[in-house]
């Protein structure tokens, strides 16, 4: 014998925005507990606060469509969330769930904080002055042997980009300061090439 029951449909309501997200980003979210905050958005709340700074202003964040997008603060967490996590956790469906928006809107918060923030490419990355090599040095040849006291440069590549089938997809080559101040980098080399190659 065979039972059957029959089940009431399932009604799903519209997923409100979720409250892990907006209290990430509301002021006690961020600064009372800035262990969760980091937890999510991989940065502490006053570096979250300095980037929303730099980008607020961004044309890219202003439409004459009827339709508003959501506050920058809103769309650099969405940005945020998403460049932090891999894998099944990096999933545009997923992070929209995370964020209580559709997926189409993690899409286009992803592309505009990119193109706000690469306004600021050469501001940000540049070689260092005078003034940066010698702290550089300084710090080099406290932390280090004597012999490498006139060094100031740190080289290594890393992989990046997790791709659709769970492999690392893209070989960047990074060099920076001491202070980890992104001084230049090299992206495109296959991930087989050595660092040495790359360099």
């Amino acid at each position: 014998m065979i039972w059957h029951k029959k089940w009431p449909p399932l009604s799903l309501p519209m997923l409100p925005t979720c409250t892990v997200f907006i209290n990430s980003l509301r002021s006690w979210g961020r600064h009372e507990h800035p262990k969760c905050f980091r937890q999510n958005l991989r940065l502490l709340p006053a570096t979250f606060d300095a980037l929303l700074a730099m980008i607020q202003d961004d044309l890219v964040f202003h439409s004459n469509s009827n339709k508003p997008q959501l506050p920058v603060p809103y769309q650099l967490a969405i940005f945020l969330f998403r460049i932090g996590h891999n894998g099944n956790a990096s999933s545009v469906e997923s992070i929209a769930q995370w964020a209580g928006h559709s997926a189409g809107a993690v899409v286009s918060c992803t592309q505009r904080v990119m193109l706000a923030f690469m306004v600021h490419h050469d501001t940000a990355i540049h070689q260092p002055n005078g003034e940066e090599i010698a702290n550089a040095k300084a710090w080099v040849g406290e932390a280090s042997c004597f012999a490498w006291r006139h060094g100031y440069c740190m080289v290594d590549g890393t992989l990046a980009y997790f791709d659709r089938k769970s492999n690392y997809s893209l070989n960047v080559q990074i060099v920076n300061l001491p202070n980890y101040q992104i001084i230049d980098y090299v992206v495109g080399p296959v991930g087989s090439a050595h660092d040495s190659s790359a360099f």
